[in-house]
């Protein structure tokens, strides 16, 4: 956590050419940790690299300095990370008892809405969060903070006015914070490189304050440049969130990583090096040639070299007769020695129970020091493994993430805090963001049965909202259809009524219950709207009456005409 107490020094026009580079002074040795992160993770592949090595050469044969890839660091991060970003649900609790209401009007001078409130409020959550695709905004920032140590959001309004929420990448962001208790956040720097056609290399920062953004180009002296994106002004704060931690979840384990895949290139080698590699022993044969030979040392005009006493220079090189011999030996189909000689492979020992239970050991390490619970272990991936014992295997990562989850859940509290003061602001309003209940869910494959009769037993303590929601479903969308079907069950019965009537039955006792099955029935119209839809729906079938009749009499005089 960088924590600054001038920040408006920095982004002064006077000092902004000594401040500037100060600042990238203190982000640099961040910006430099993530990347080696995200290193260890990506194995350094992107778009233009692959993550596994080439082993076999062009001529076939094996590339002995590959390195053997065992990329648990993604494969922990993307475990964790889609363990850890179900759906989020934002719901909005406001107290409707009079007596609470009126303890907070007293103690806090707060206004606490009523129900048409509530579903305002709700209206625009559902409507934001759908807008920017909250569902992939949440994992992708819970994966940038299990593996880069921190993750950044920035708000601005587009130029249809509806607010935007994307995510920044921590390779290039960073945040400065106050010194108060608990600290503040005062502005985030994101700092990057641009290149024309030319290939020519824009260093460019940029830092969002209360006061918006502003970019500077590092490569043409610290000017200041004119974005056309930059347009998240008058916010009243910074129109950001930012979480930062101190360690990526697989940094624990990372020492350990690297013994097991040292260890596995270990016996890959071993095992090549007996299969193809080894050299034979023998014993009672002669070679014909010797391994090396002398040859005379001569000058660039081919004359030979002398030493100082007037013998001619010689050197030392491998012997090509004894290199042909070695060949024919090996692919020679018999081979004769003298009486008691042999001829054997010299091999490389190994245990391979003992290797295979060392990498067992390495492999319960780093899962118990990231704290995710071992996916390749036989009772993990039992069939008679309920949705609630998978629950129980978590809970050691539950509580490892614990603190991650929960500056995760503040960091959306002041997201929506931005949202609703933006909208207060505009439009009139007097939203709440603090009346907002976040809950961060985990993707575990849940038993619906249990579910629903769990929730079906609490039905007369908890709330539908509570139940519908618990169970997986949106609230309101649920009402809606709800309210849908009882307006259409009672436009079906209003209209049954009335052919009743003008068949001559008399209908004017008749209650609710007889008509429609229900004590009551939820309609956003009114009688009249009713009545009136009834009435048209009425003209228009009679009118197709009279169009199928007519279709029907010209279909049978065209039939007569043809015959």
């Amino acid at each position: 956590m960088i924590r600054i107490s001038n920040l408006e020094t920095i982004t002064d026009s006077n000092n902004i050419r000594e401040t500037i580079p100060k600042l990238m002074q203190k982000i640099q040795p961040v910006l430099e940790k993530r990347k080696q992160l995200h290193a260890k993770y990506s194995r350094k592949a992107d778009d233009k690299t692959l993550m596994y090595t080439v082993s076999q050469k062009e001529d076939g044969e094996l590339n002995k300095k590959s390195n053997v890839v065992v990329s648990y660091e993604k494969f922990l991060t993307d475990i964790a990370a889609g363990y850890l970003s179900g759906t989020p649900v934002y719901s909005v609790t406001c107290s409707q008892e009079d007596d609470k209401k009126k303890l907070l009007k007293e103690l806090f001078d707060r206004e606490v809405g009523d129900e048409e409130y509530k579903t305002a409020m709700e209206l625009v959550i559902d409507y934001v969060t759908g807008f920017n695709d909250d569902t992939t905004e949440h994992h992708e920032l819970v994966h940038d903070l299990l593996e880069l140590t921190s993750c950044y959001e920035i708000l601005y309004e587009n130029k249809d006015n509806e607010i935007v929420y994307s995510k920044y990448s921590p390779l290039s962001t960073v945040a400065l914070w106050d010194y108060s208790i608990p600290a503040n956040l005062i502005a985030l720097v994101r700092v990057w490189d641009e290149s024309d056609i030319n290939d020519r290399i824009i260093h460019k920062c940029e830092i969002t304050d209360k006061n918006g953004t502003k970019t500077y180009s590092i490569t043409e002296n610290y000017k200041e440049v004119t974005e056309t994106d930059n347009q998240n002004h008058n916010w009243g704060d910074v129109p950001a969130i930012a979480v930062e931690t101190d360690y990526a979840i697989f940094e624990p384990c990372e020492d350990i990583i690297q013994c097991f895949e040292t260890l596995i290139k270990n016996i890959r080698n071993t095992f090549q090096y007996n299969d193809t590699d080894c050299k034979l022993k023998f014993s009672g044969y002669m070679p014909e040639n010797p391994i090396t030979t002398e040859v005379e040392v001569k000058d660039e005009e081919g004359n030979p070299v002398l030493n100082e006493d007037g013998t001619t220079k010689t050197k030392t090189i491998v012997n090509e007769a004894r290199k042909k011999e070695d060949e024919y030996i090996q692919k020679a189909l018999n081979l004769y020695v003298a009486e008691g000689g042999d001829v054997d492979w010299i091999t490389k020992p190994l245990d391979s129970n003992g290797a295979v239970e060392t990498l067992k050991v390495y492999t319960n390490l780093m899962f118990q020091l990231a704290g995710i619970p071992n996916t390749s272990d036989l009772a993990f991936n039992s069939t008679d493994l309920n949705a609630s014992a998978i629950d129980r295997k978590f809970y050691i990562m539950n509580m490892m993430t614990a603190s991650v989850i929960s500056k995760l859940k503040k960091a959306y509290q002041r997201r929506w805090k931005l949202i609703f003061e933006r909208i207060n602001l505009k439009k009139n309003t007097k939203f709440d963001a603090r009346d907002i209940d976040i809950d961060l869910p985990k993707n575990l494959p849940a038993n619906n049965d249990e579910v629903i009769d769990s929730m079906l037993k609490l039905q007369n303590i908890l709330s539908e909202q509570t139940i519908i929601e618990k169970i997986g479903y949106n609230y309101l969308d649920e009402k809606n259809k709800k309210d849908s079907e009882a307006e259409d069950n009672m436009l079906a019965n209003i209209k049954r009524m009335k052919m009743l009537e003008a068949g001559g039955a008399d209908i004017g006792e008749t209650t609710l219950q007889e008509q429609t099955g229900k004590d009551e029935i939820n309609t956003m119209k009114s009688s009249d709207q009713i009545i009136n839809d009834v009435q048209n729906n009425t003209e228009a079938e009679q009118e197709k009456k009279i169009d199928d009749k007519e279709n029907s009499t010209n279909k049978e005089k065209k039939d007569k005409e043809d015959k």
